[in-house]
């Protein structure tokens, strides 16, 4: 007779929430790795009972004992187990967890992998979750993926968002670049027609402000997309001397 191949027992299941799903799949693993050992569907409910404990074992004595339906079909037996197990008072919903997600002080890397966990079960449509993950993201990085549509996909719009991270992280380990110094009218010129120094967008830029506009491609001196600082049409003109 064909065998399956050796497979640990699962670990008991005493009735933990946060160890509800795992312990169900480690349990169809084996049931799927062991098909000859369990020839009927009240087997496999006999078997999942034996690795119970706790208050879990309790509840599930209670359904034996009664020798309701449930029992004889694996299917709604552990349909009812995790109703009764996966959830319990005070702990969010998969979907509460996901619209309160946020990166914070998390790396991308993090954030992405407890996104994609909580996505898998969440039933959520593709649209929904990639808008989750965008408001999720910390400001800087929501701020350079504006320049991605949502038509570029879940997991294409996650793997941006994390280069686009690295990016902006190699820019700000980079020792920054002397700056010139700024053109300014000469001193008579300047006192008669009241100019200003000029500076980039009328401020002198942070390092991480300046690092957001050169991976998103907007200009140095006004924010705006679409042009390069020495071609912005805001920037005052260059005073010949």
């Amino acid at each position: 007779a064909a065998t399956g191949s050796p497979m640990a027992l699962p670990a008991t299941f005493s009735g933990e929430p946060s160890e509800c799903r795992g312990f169900l799949m480690q349990v169809n693993l084996y049931i799927e790795m062991q098909p000859q050992r369990f020839p009927t569907e009240r087997s496999k409910v006999a078997f999942f009972i034996s690795l119970l404990s706790g208050k879990a074992r309790a509840w599930a004595q209670s359904l034996w004992d009664a020798a309701g339906p449930v029992v004889n079909a694996y299917a709604p037996f552990t349909a009812h187990f995790l109703d009764v197990f996966s959830a319990a008072p005070g702990v969010l919903s998969t979907a509460d967890q996901l619209l309160s997600l946020r990166q914070s002080d998390d790396t991308i890397s993090d954030y992405s992998l407890r996104f994609r966990t909580l996505a898998a079960s969440s039933g959520w449509n593709e649209s929904a979750l990639l808008g989750v993950y965008r408001q999720g993201l910390s400001p800087e990085i929501w701020q350079a993926t504006a320049v991605y549509d949502d038509k570029v996909g879940l997991e294409n719009f996650i793997q941006k968002s994390i280069g686009l991270s690295q990016r902006l992280a190699a820019c700000s380990s980079t020792p920054p670049q002397p700056t010139p110094p700024l053109l300014t009218t000469p001193p008579g010129a300047q006192a008669a027609a009241g100019a200003k120094p000029m500076q980039l967008g009328s401020q002198r830029l942070s390092r991480r402000e300046r690092n957001s506009r050169l991976v998103t491609g907007k200009c140095l001196y006004c924010g705006k997309p679409g042009h390069s600082i020495s071609k912005c049409p805001t920037r005052p003109a260059r005073t010949a001397v």
